[in-house]
């Protein structure tokens, strides 16, 4: 017993971690993209010679968030990591807690997030190169 209570604390407690990752993933995710539209306005509304600082601020944002991108891949890897650990010890001691699929959940979530950032720096990567040409 003292196992099975031990093991679910465990599992909440890495659940909790996952979730506080994500909802802080998000909250940096809205104020860089109200940051980056802001820029990008402003960019759009001024002469090239008079932007130079905000598209170096804008750079920056992008910078930003490329590294939250790679932030959130690797939080992902750790956060499936830490399910499969916890999973192996369930089915060693033959226990199914339902805290342990909804664990599964918000790796899920944590991994479409991380897909869908990366996506997004790809794309802004794309866009940046074609300007370039």
């Amino acid at each position: 017993m003292r196992e099975t209570n031990e093991l679910g604390a465990r599992i909440e407690n890495a659940m909790r971690n996952v979730k506080e990752d994500y909802e802080n993933a998000l909250e940096t995710i809205g104020m860089l993209k109200e940051k980056m539209n802001d820029l990008e306005q402003i960019i759009g509304q001024k002469k090239p010679e008079e932007a130079t600082e905000d598209i170096a601020f804008l750079r920056s944002a992008i910078d930003s968030l490329e590294r939250l991108t790679d932030s959130e891949i690797l939080r992902s890897k750790a956060a499936w990591k830490k399910y499969e650990e916890l999973k192996q010890e369930c089915e060693k001691h033959v226990l199914a807690p339902p805290q342990l699929e909804e664990l599964r959940t918000l790796c899920k979530r944590t991994e479409q997030l991380a897909a869908d950032l990366l996506c997004y720096s790809l794309g802004l990567l794309k866009q940046k190169n074609t300007e370039k040409s």
